[in-house]
């Protein structure tokens, strides 16, 4: 068992760093295209990953040394179709008529390998027909252009990467890998009402920005912050010839000075390079671009509670501060907090005080 189980604890762990990976800049993509992130489609998404990632690991995994396949003896291909078969009839103890012999036959090696690549190409089938609109020839064309894939990666020892073939290329593969797909194709049909369907996602371009956007601008903007910070390192504390806690913390503040108001203001539309991204904008109570100090005041409050209060804390040996900055923190949570469940939605209360509200630019 553990054949299967490694190959898809693999395929699934490198899915997930790949997934990890994509996710922000999918975010940043469909809040910019559809103004919300689309839950039904990155779910059909995330699960193909993981499928085609996994399913290849399958086919493709333990992968031996080099240096093993070199003292390894050539593996012979199959081209006679429908080997299996004989093969199953021969091995199994199968007798047709002897009701005894099912459960012995059908728990043997000659036809659970087969069962396996059935099963292997079946979810391809169901997304094929559910999330792609193919037909069945072309579901069938294209489980067959999977399959071969898969064989013709074993059949040259992926890709000339090893000297000759170390698994067996089966001709018989290519036909229940196809069948596999077929299969899946109807079994779409029974499963649709059960599968997530991408077309109730809805784009919902509103002024409103979510909690989530706002986030992965301030993200993004802090990933700015301490980019300018180590540029600014490399060029003062070289020039310096020393290191010490208090310029770090200079530079540091400098850098978010830069990023949250030199940059807002010089710019055109009065934002951050994380809110370009995102398509956010500061509006006034009416609508229009705010004041320029209600737009320093915003930002340097955002900057602070966390870029500064947050960030900094690791640059600081005094304890009193440390705590401070920390008790800052949670204070600025827990109003946010308390006022968003007093009025049963996500409050950003700062935003009031200085008349300078972040929208959803459309």
């Amino acid at each position: 068992m553990s054949v299967y189980i490694n190959p898809i604890a693999n395929g699934i762990t490198v899915s997930l760093m790949i997934i990890y990976l994509a996710f922000i800049p999918v975010l940043i993509y469909q809040y910019r295209k559809n103004g919300t992130f689309l839950v039904r489609k990155n779910i059909v998404l995330a699960s193909f990953a993981v499928y085609m990632i996994t399913a290849f690991f399958m086919t493709l995994l333990p992968l031996p040394s080099i240096e093993a396949v070199k003292n390894m003896a050539p593996v012979r291909a199959n081209y006679h179709p429908f080997l299996f078969v004989k093969t199953f009839l021969n091995e199994s103890g199968f007798i047709w008529n002897e009701m005894g012999t099912w459960f012995r036959a059908f728990c043997s090696p000659s036809f659970y390998t087969v069962a396996f690549n059935v099963l292997l190409t079946l979810p391809f089938g169901v997304y094929l027909r559910k999330y792609f609109n193919r037909g069945l020839f072309q579901t069938a064309v294209l489980g067959f252009l999977l399959s071969f894939f898969y064989e013709a990666t074993q059949y040259t020892g992926v890709w000339w990467i090893y000297p000759h073939a170390f698994r067996y290329p089966d001709v018989d593969d290519l036909i229940v890998n196809t069948l596999g797909t077929v299969i899946g194709f109807y079994a779409a049909g029974l499963l649709d009402k059960l599968l997530p369907d991408p077309m109730k996602d809805k784009s919902l371009k509103t002024e409103y920005a979510s909690l989530l956007r706002r986030l992965i601008s301030l993200l993004i903007d802090s990933i700015f912050v301490n980019i300018v910070y180590e540029l600014l390192r490399v060029v003062v504390l070289l020039a310096a010839g020393k290191k010490e806690n208090t310029i770090d913390i200079v530079l540091y503040l400098i850098s978010v000075v830069i990023i949250f108001i030199l940059i807002p203001c010089i710019s055109k539309k009065k934002r951050t390079f994380g809110m370009t991204i995102l398509k956010l904008a500061l509006r006034d109570g009416k609508g229009n671009v705010p004041r320029l100090s209600g737009m320093i005041m915003h930002n340097l409050f955002i900057a602070f509670w966390l870029n500064v209060a947050v960030n900094i804390i690791g640059m600081i040996d005094n304890a009193w501060i440390i705590i401070f900055l920390q008790l800052v923190v949670l204070g600025f949570a827990a109003a946010l907090l308390i006022i968003s469940i007093k009025n049963k939605r996500v409050t950003y209360f700062w935003e009031k005080f200085f008349d300078t509200y972040m929208k959803a630019d459309l």
